[in-house]
């Protein structure tokens, strides 16, 4: 699978570069000796180990094999501005060379935002297939209360054990399901902003993520025929390989789309109580959702109303305020760079042959999966389906609010963000 990633190096239909700073990628029960090659090849003389108080005990395959000290992150790690301080506060002591990130996402979103902004390289031992953000170079961080994505580095290597990520909590794995299921709507809105704005987009990398999906339904489909390890690793690959799709494409457009914007809102708690849910639980729960309202307005497109789109009544503070309160700067900066509506990506929307652009629009319709087939495979994983199984208020009330609000957490066109600013302006 990582063999059809490096191809897109020489030559891509797309006609882009591509480029990966992770140039080793092991996935194997002896990763830790290759890390200790891996280590001594790069002259490194000074590594620190990331992590928190759940895998704290998995530093010990590490150290076995290399001196390393370590920094564990108080509590259940968050990726925010007070956990990097304390990782940020033990680098500037000790002078490490190296940071290898031992951990699921959160240690990973803290340690890759430190690396970069210490400019020291980083290297990354998962232990959980819950997340494809191992390496991503981007970090998604609660950043004094509103969630951003930072530009960050991804690992230079990443060593992935079985035998360690397969012991992790049943619960951790069905959310790493959920987050590649969740690559359904956010590669079909990849394909709207190209059909709409003309926003770069590429086959290729596309191709990938659909790949890694195929591949996990097919493991679904038989989930009785595998271990828990060979089980785990096909999830982790999967996962791995929505990363450096990520990492291709320069962002993080292959792997987020409407389905996370949903999450990122729950993250924010501008709706909604704080919840503990993980990532791909509620990307999951996010991918149900809008994956159902894409359907119902497939179904019947309305481009005459897409046209009527008012960018400056759907940027306007009186109407975001309500839900974003104190963060409501923040997101009108996110959604207007230049401070003008001109800047918005509902702005760069252009349907100039409105029949080539329906049939764009129902060709790219076909990808998406039938919704009672997805919730089939992510009951299997375990997946969360509800938001009430998240933790959140369970009432249809709740979710419509969430998929109007959700799409201004990114300036990133998505058909969710395109049908709730018709319908705003409608009314």
């Amino acid at each position: 699978m990582f063999d059809n990633v490096t191809k897109l190096l020489t030559s891509c239909t797309c006609g882009k570069k591509h480029s990966l700073l992770t140039d080793e990628c092991v996935v194997d029960n002896n990763c830790e000796t290759a890390m200790k090659q891996y280590i001594a090849g790069r002259g490194f003389a000074s590594p620190v180990i990331v992590c928190d108080e759940n895998t704290e005990k998995f530093t010990a395959n590490v150290t076995a094999q290399f001196e390393a000290k370590v920094v564990t992150v108080s509590g259940h790690a968050h990726a925010t501005e007070v956990y990097t301080a304390q990782v940020n506060e033990f680098i500037d002591s000790v002078k490490p060379d190296v940071l290898i990130a031992c951990g699921s996402g959160s240690v990973h979103d803290i340690t890759r935002y430190c690396a970069f902004e210490k400019k020291i390289p980083f290297i990354s031992y998962p232990t959980a297939a819950s997340v494809d953000g191992f390496v991503s170079g981007v970090a998604a961080m609660t950043w004094y209360g509103q969630k951003l994505t930072f530009e960050s580095a991804p690992p230079i290597a990443v060593f992935a054990s079985p035998a360690v990520f397969c012991t992790a909590p049943e619960r951790l794995t069905a959310s790493g399901v959920g987050d590649v299921f969740g690559k359904y709507t956010s590669l079909f809105d990849w394909k709207i902003g190209k059909i709409l704005t003309g926003e770069y987009y590429c086959e290729e990398i596309a191709g990938l993520e659909v790949d890694a999906m195929n591949d996990l339904t097919e493991v679904m489909l038989h989930r009785d025929a595998y271990t828990a390890e060979d089980y785990t690793t096909k999830v982790m690959n999967a996962l791995l390989l929505s990363g450096l799709a990520m990492q291709l494409a320069g962002n993080s457009r292959p792997a987020s789309g409407a389905e996370h914007h949903m999450s990122h809102l729950w993250e924010m708690a501008r709706i909604n109580e704080d919840t503990d849910a993980l990532h791909g639980e509620k990307v999951a729960v996010g991918l149900m959702a809008v994956l159902r309202t894409y359907k119902k307005y497939l179904a019947n497109v309305d481009l005459d109303a897409i046209r009527a789109i008012n960018v400056e009544k759907v940027m306007d503070r009186a109407y975001l305020a309500p839900v974003y309160g104190e963060l409501t700067d923040g997101i009108l900066r996110e959604n207007m760079p230049d401070g003008t509506p001109a800047s918005s990506s509902l702005s760069k929307i252009r349907i100039d042959d409105a029949d080539a652009t329906l049939a764009a629009i129902r060709e790219a319709a076909q990808d998406l999966p039938d919704a009672d087939e997805l919730e089939k495979l992510l009951k299997i994983a375990g997946a969360t389906l509800t938001s009430a199984e998240v933790g959140l208020p369970a009432d249809e009330a709740f979710v419509e609010k969430t998929l109007t609000y959700a799409p201004y957490v990114r300036n990133r066109l998505s058909l969710l963000k395109v049908i709730k600013a018709a319908q705003l302006c409608a009314e």
